[in-house]
């Protein structure tokens, strides 16, 4: 009785671990490039001063993702990656209490496209793929800040200040864009 248990548990072993021989880590797609170059971000001159930060922070993603070597040259280059940042929209979402005209918050929405083009020539992997991030500033500190003291310099500023926080989102969906399974 024993035996037909035991040539049971074998085969059932045997079963399980023969479909796990085949198992690989990863997304399980081949790609066609292993070296990538990011070129310089572009701006339409939305957020001022800007294209250095998200240029920064796309090369440290893929640069710490580590599945795609980043090259310095498009000659060097499997794939050369471009991104563009289109348009960043703001929309008041609080205003102050005593003054419905002054906003207090915004809801800052960027739009971006990355093309990936093989680096020797030949047809794009995909073209002008759209990216959107959301974040949101504040315009004062909260401290006894009166109406009379938020401006124009204020707002300009924190959404300066917010350019690492909408470049890092926009990095990852950038790189999850050229790494992941389509």
């Amino acid at each position: 009785m024993h035996r037909p248990a035991a040539f049971v548990l074998l085969a059932f072993g045997i079963l399980i671990s023969s479909g796990c021989s085949h198992y690989r880590l990863g997304t399980g797609s081949e790609r066609a490039y292993e070296s990538v170059f990011i070129a310089p971000v572009q701006t339409n001159g939305t957020i001022p001063q800007s294209a250095a930060i998200f240029s920064t922070r796309l090369r440290e993603a893929f640069i710490q993702d580590g599945r795609l070597r980043v090259v310095n040259t498009p000659d060097e280059a499997d794939a050369i990656l471009t991104v563009k940042l289109d348009t960043l929209k703001r929309d008041g979402l609080t205003s102050l209490p005593n003054d419905g005209g002054l906003t207090r918050k915004f809801g800052l929405v960027l739009d971006a496209t990355c093309t990936l083009s093989p680096g020797k020539g030949g047809k794009d992997w995909f073209t002008d793929r759209p990216l959107r991030v959301e974040r949101q500033i504040f315009t004062e500190s909260g401290f006894g800040t009166t109406t009379a003291t938020i401006d124009a310099t204020q707002q300009v500023q924190a959404e300066y200040q917010i350019v690492p926080q909408l470049a890092e989102p926009l990095a990852a969906k950038v790189r999850s864009a050229v790494l992941d399974t389509w």
